[in-house]
């Protein structure tokens, strides 16, 4: 499996649209985003912060930390789009979102200590957890950029 670096840059070289980043995060503004969540994250996601904070193609960005400020109340931002789904559908505290598109599609990843990095498909219609889609952040980034590198 390629690292994380490996993973951006080939999207950044080869992406079918255009890409776009939220700027590298600090520690100091991830350890404020877990404390916010009330949760650790999992190292390869604090990792994905690190070097770009979030973000990839337009319109299909992945939640992040936007402008080194884990505090910006904007959708893209991982606690603004995992508070925004926790009050309007219901989303469960162990759940934090990773991919949150049109108020239709939320993947989040599981801060429980069984399923903990788990990448998990929530039903917001339903209001409950649908699918596990990826057993890591990694997994889920790997298959993320070949869907829009093909």
């Amino acid at each position: 499996m390629k690292t994380i670096a490996e993973l951006v840059n080939h999207l950044n070289n080869n992406a079918d649209d255009e890409v776009f980043w939220l700027g590298q995060a600090s520690d100091e503004q991830i350890h404020l985003l877990e404390s916010e969540l009330g949760a650790i994250l999992p190292e390869s996601l604090n990792s994905f912060f690190r070097l770009v904070g979030g973000g990839g193609t337009v319109e299909e960005n992945i939640s992040g930390i936007i402008s080194d400020d884990a505090l910006t109340e904007s959708h893209g931002g991982m606690l603004f789009d995992t508070f925004y789904c926790r009050k309007e559908f219901g989303l469960p505290d162990y759940f934090a979102v990773i991919y949150f598109r049109e108020d239709e599609v939320c993947w989040c990843i599981n801060l429980l200590p069984d399923e903990f990095g788990k990448i998990v498909s929530y039903n917001l219609f339903k209001q409950e957890p649908d699918k596990t889609m990826y057993d890591s952040f990694e997994l889920f980034l790997e298959e993320y950029v070949e869907l829009r590198t093909e």
